[in-house]
């Protein structure tokens, strides 16, 4: 039984014995076919480098290119008739993109493509011959092939590495482009002179970091900042992120780490950047921690620690959660200069509303101050969000430009989202939503130290029924007082169904869940509880007894403005009533309309 062949073993080499004669005599015309075919083919085109290509894109003396995403190549075309081939990034999906956006006629290379058929069609005897040893390795051989297969993943996975996806060209990105954080930019602007003229410090012996970390909320224009300082001091970026450090295989992490930083000293000067870093850089020590992701920290240290004066290599990283880093990332020498880029001001709003606005065609009209004014506590990328979907609302009505009420519904779907039709309403539940819209707006006026509503509404909006949409003002420090208005006008909603309706309903959800979290800091972060002092903790680390007379002061807090808000509403029921009114009626109102029906 050993010796004899298999049956099905011997039908599939009798096939394929039959392809392979089919396709020994079909192979002189595929050869012909493609003689003829590049033949009548264009001139060989020169070679020339990527970056060169980018700089002629940029300079606007390429008048077309065709690009061809299998084989990761594009053939362009210069105003001169001149015409060249090249290789690009594979993972650069974003080029054709950038060289339409510069005028450059660009066409996609159809999938099942000329030159390459012949040499395809002559292959194919040997792509046969390969299925039919693979068929016979099955059938033989299958733990062996198993086994074959996990070493190949392995191998698979170590051989890709982060940055791959980035060029060796410098960023077009400027510090001009970048707004809402000049000290973040003042800082950078140092490290700029040390990559162009580093012999200015060498002459003093003073030796820029090797390391910036860049902290702030998501949003704040961090990667930005990054490719802005490698476009302004003119030197090559690469950029990865922490989470492609992060593998299940031991030691990939760390050899990502030493190909990427290999890359940037073979072509100094250059700037590493390294987002989310707390991805690979938090606390070591952790009894949950991950031995791969230290050991990717630790030769991310070391790394840190390698760089001499003639280097001329800056890493850049950044995060939203710098408490979670590893005390040895931070130390000098290391990432030793933290720069904060946090939420810009009114100021900076309107600096950068005026960069994302530079190419929209804005109505005489459009007052982006104001609009500045009432986006308090918006980062850089929400700005740009409400220009892109005021820029669609004025898509959607077939207008050549963009109306103040188009970056008003702007600023409201990037705050609750768009408005939601098909929302199911009860009979009765639309009153109850205006009352409960009307007691926020009564409570906000009639509260001292809490911003006046500047848009209320009804019509059902993301995940809310209604909301009241308040001024903001640009604050560093808010002491008891704006607290407890904070949480009165909170409770307002609430206070109105229970003084209207006798009963509360389920609407006040995120209400409750906002007063709380403002009660519970009032207590445990800012000592500002009489009964609990100016005792501030771990709460982790608390007794029981502790917990739980804080649960009681939070607790007490909370009720004490509801019942505040109880008594506001009852003293102006008629205010109240007007409002509700008023609203069930126009279903939206701005600040002129809320001030009129309420004298």
């Amino acid at each position: 039984m050993r010796g004899r062949p298999h049956p099905r073993l011997g039908r599939v080499f009798a096939a394929q014995a039959a392809l392979l004669i089919a396709l020994a005599a079909c192979a002189p015309a595929a050869a012909a076919a493609g003689f003829v075919e590049r033949t009548r083919a264009s001139s060989p085109p020169d070679t020339t480098t990527y970056s060169r290509l980018l700089r002629d894109v940029r300079h606007g003396v390429v008048r077309s290119a065709i690009v061809d995403e299998r084989t990761h190549t594009v053939l362009v075309t210069y105003r001169d008739r001149r015409r060249a081939r090249l290789g690009y990034p594979a993972a650069d999906a974003a080029l054709p993109v950038r060289m339409a956006h510069e005028g450059v006629d660009v066409r996609m290379a159809s999938a099942g493509s000329h030159s390459s058929f012949g040499m395809s069609f002559l292959l194919l005897p040997l792509l046969t011959l390969t299925v039919a040893l693979a068929t016979v390795g099955v059938i033989r051989r299958s733990e062996r092939r198993r086994a074959g297969a996990t070493a190949s993943a392995g191998s698979e996975v170590s051989s890709v590495g982060p940055g791959d996806d980035v060029g060796d060209d410098t960023p077009s990105t400027r510090f001009a482009d970048v707004a809402g954080c000049d000290e973040a930019v003042e800082e950078l602007a140092e490290i700029v002179e040390f990559l162009r003229a580093p012999e200015r410090f060498a002459r003093v012996d003073a030796k820029m970091p090797a390391g910036l970390l860049l902290t702030g909320p998501p949003g704040t224009g961090k990667t930005m900042l990054a490719r802005a300082l490698a476009g302004e001091a003119g030197v090559r970026f690469y950029s990865a992120s922490g989470s492609e450090f992060v593998e299940k295989y031991v030691g990939v992490g760390a050899s990502r780490v030493r190909d990427l930083f290999k890359r940037a000293l073979a072509n100094t000067p250059s700037v590493i950047f390294i987002d989310e870093i707390d991805a690979i850089g938090a606390a070591r020590g952790h009894p949950d921690g991950n031995t791969e992701r230290e050991g990717t920290l630790n030769e991310l240290l070391v790394r840190l620690d390698g760089f001499a004066a003639r280097d001329r290599v800056v890493v850049v990283c950044a995060t939203n959660r710098p408490e979670v880093l590893d005390p040895a990332l931070l130390r000098p020498g290391r990432l030793s200069r933290q720069i904060t880029v946090g939420l810009p001001s009114q100021e900076g709003r309107r600096a950068i509303l005026g960069v994302h606005s530079a190419l929209k065609p804005l109505a005489p009209a459009v007052d982006l101050d104001a609009i500045a004014a009432t986006t308090s506590g918006f980062s850089g990328a929400q700005l740009a969000e409400l220009l892109n979907e005021a820029a669609i609302m004025a898509a959607r009505d077939n207008r050549a430009t963009i109306e103040g009420a188009d970056l008003r519904e702007g600023l409201r779907r990037v705050i609750a989202g768009p408005k939601r039709r098909s929302t199911p309403i009860a009979e009765g539940e639309l009153e109850k939503i205006a009352y409960h819209e009307a007691g926020h707006v009564v409570c906000a006026e009639l509260c001292e130290h809490h911003e006046n509503a500047q848009h209320v509404t009804i019509d059902p909006r993301g995940n809310a029924l209604g909301f009241a949409l308040f001024g903001h003002e640009d604050r560093a420090l808010y002491d008891e007082a704006h607290l407890r208005d904070a949480m009165i006008a909170a409770l307002g909603g609430r206070a109105a169904e229970q003084l209207v309706y006798g009963r509360v309903s389920s609407g006040a959800k995120n209400d409750l869940e906002k007063v709380n979290a403002i009660a519970r800091a009032a207590v445990t972060e800012y000592g500002m509880s009489t009964h609990i002092g100016q005792f501030v903790g771990d709460l982790r680390r608390l007794s029981n007894e502790t917990k739980a007379l804080i649960d009681r002061e939070v607790e007490r807090l909370v009720a004490g403005s509801y019942a505040a808000a109880l008594t506001l509403l009852d003293a102006h029921r008629r205010e109240l009533e007007a409002l509700a009114n008023r609203l069930l009626e126009a279903r939206e109102l701005e600040r002129v309309d809320i001030v009129a029906t309420l004298g």
